[in-house]
């Protein structure tokens, strides 16, 4: 059987050093009758923060399946995150390797009684990850109730400083670098500025647009009150005549009775 040996020196375990790990495990190859195909060590944190190349060389050997069985010294040296991380575990189970602890008999998925274990292990993980996922809600919820604001604070630039040495020609990491934040602040500022200029010429359109309206308005009723004010005058003028009529035939009627008389 070929053996990876994974093993790991926390920075925080001072004086401690990753060959007190590896003359136990080589002996217990030894005993076993197992031929090492590599040995992966490192010394950094174990917590997930930070990238573990040795890990990561070791977890993409194991789905190539270059060796058959990963070997630790225990679990929190192949882990610190407690049984979140045991879903590596269930990789290396699909990927045909099986992972023994050599201080921790109970993990050991040559064993059946490994096999049965990792299954009950990614409940427990799973149980876990959705009770701080329920108490991480609630403590939102609780923080937006109390009128807190949530999220990192914004940062403070002034994005006219930013549009200026954009318009300078700076790239947005030039920008960045030299007023003191990230590129995506600096891409957020620009964006920003970008829809309140769209904004203020939709409004200065929208302005322009009802004052013509209003004046076209204005103008259709002053037209209106023209025509209305001549027709009124018209037909002021036509009564005018109708009367002038009337009086004029009622004039040459009594020219008339006048002369029979007469």
């Amino acid at each position: 059987m070929r053996v990876a040996i994974y093993a790991r020196v926390s920075t925080d375990d001072k004086g401690q050093d990753v060959e007190n790990q590896l003359m136990q495990l080589r002996d217990y190859c030894k005993a076993k009758g197992y031929s090492i195909f590599k040995e992966y060590t490192e010394y950094i944190t174990g917590t997930g923060k930070k990238r573990r190349p040795a890990f990561e060389e070791m977890m993409e050997d194991a789905r190539k399946r270059k060796f058959d069985i990963l070997l630790v010294w225990s679990y929190d040296r192949f882990s610190r995150a407690g049984l979140k991380d045991i879903h590596f575990i269930n990789d290396l189970n699909e990927w045909g390797v099986k992972f023994v602890s050599y201080q921790e008999s109970f993990l050991d998925t040559t064993s059946e009684m490994g096999e049965l274990l990792l299954p009950i292990f990614a409940w427990i993980a799973k149980q876990e990850a959705k009770k701080i996922s329920e108490r991480t809600k609630a403590g939102l919820q609780r923080a937006r109730s109390e009128g807190k604001n949530l999220g990192r604070p914004k940062a403070e630039v002034n994005p006219q400083e930013i549009l200026a040495l954009r318009q300078q020609g700076l790239s947005l990491v030039e920008i960045a670098n030299k007023i003191g934040c990230s590129k995506e602040t600096v891409r957020r500022r620009l964006s920003e500025l970008e829809k309140t200029s769209m904004q203020a010429g939709s409004d200065s359109l929208k302005v322009i647009q009802s004052k013509q309206s209003n004046e076209s308005a204005a103008d259709k009723l002053s037209q209106g009150t023209g025509e209305l004010k001549l027709n009124q005058d018209t037909d002021r003028n036509g009564s005018q005549i109708n009367q002038i009529n009337q009086n004029s035939n009622q004039n040459i009627e009594k020219v008339g009775q006048n002369k029979e008389q007469i």
